[in-house]
Formats: C-alpha cells, sequence, structure tokens
C-alpha cells in the first residue's frame, strides 16, 4: 500500500497518468444522463481486457516505467515484485511443477490495477472518442 500511494502521489503531482482515468464512474455517469437530457443520442462500447492483466510482459512493463522518470529504486523494487515469479497447478493433490511466470501484473495486489493502467496510459491518444478507463475496463463513447 506505501508504494501504491507513492506511485500514486508522484504521477498525479507530474500529471504523467491520463486523465481518462481518474474520476472514471462519476463522469461517465455525468456525460451519459446529460446527452439524453440534452436531446442527444449515445454511442457506447464496453471494453473488457480481464486477459490483457495476464499478457502483459515483465520486463516490457518495467521499460515502460523507466519512460515515467521513476526513480532507480523503486524500479529496482518493482523489478523484484515482478521478475522471478512461480507458479504451480494443484488438481486432486497432484501437484504440476513450478514453472517461472513471465507476464501478467499481479492481481489481486494494490499495484496491479495501477500498473496496468500505466501500461495502457497512451491508449487515448490512440482513439478518436471519448473513453474512460479503469484498469482492464474501459468505455468508448461518442454523444450524437
Amino acid at each position: 500500500m506505501i508504494i501504491k500511494d507513492k506511485l500514486a502521489t508522484f504521477l498525479d503531482f507530474n500529471e504523467l497518468l491520463c486523465k481518462n482515468s481518474l474520476t472514471n464512474l462519476l463522469e461517465s455517469l455525468e456525460n451519459w444522463t446529460k446527452a439524453p437530457d440534452d436531446g442527444f443520442g449515445l454511442d457506447i462500447v464496453y471494453l473488457d481486457c480481464r486477459k490483457a492483466f495476464d499478457s502483459v510482459l515483465h520486463r516490457r512493463l518495467l521499460e515502460k516505467l523507466k519512460t515515467f522518470d521513476l526513480s532507480g529504486k523503486l524500479i529496482k523494487w518493482l523489478d523484484s515484485f515482478l521478475i522471478s515469479r512461480t507458479m504451480k497447478v494443484v488438481l486432486r493433490g497432484t501437484y504440476s511443477q513450478i514453472l517461472e511466470v513471465l507476464s501478467g501484473v499481479p492481481q489481486g495486489s494494490v499495484l496491479g490495477p495501477l500498473l496496468f493502467m500505466l501500461f495502457v496510459n497512451e491508449l487515448p491518444s490512440w482513439i478518436m472518442s471519448d473513453m474512460k478507463m479503469f484498469a482492464d475496463d474501459t468505455k468508448v463513447f461518442s454523444v450524437r
């Protein structure tokens, strides 16, 4: 929690996190209820990138994080947090061999959603419609 709070403060202070991810639900609700009230139609596409959490390559994420000018100590800490993770599967008391996990943002961790949002941070600059993001949930919408 301490690392997440410090990282979030750094990103907020330096305005590095795309604004499309902040106050996602409140802004979406406000925009979407205002359009019909003003006589406009509304098109919304929901994207759930749940599997994208699993496909983020650790080394690629760390290289991306370096572009945010994070301190060397934090990058080293994140490296040790992500790299050399292992997993095994247990089915009816039988264990698989232990394998190294090369990709995936650790789900269930307090850092997971923030790391994923940083990984896809420039997505809004590629989309020509309004959008709101939080972790693996993205809403693309257009008032017409």
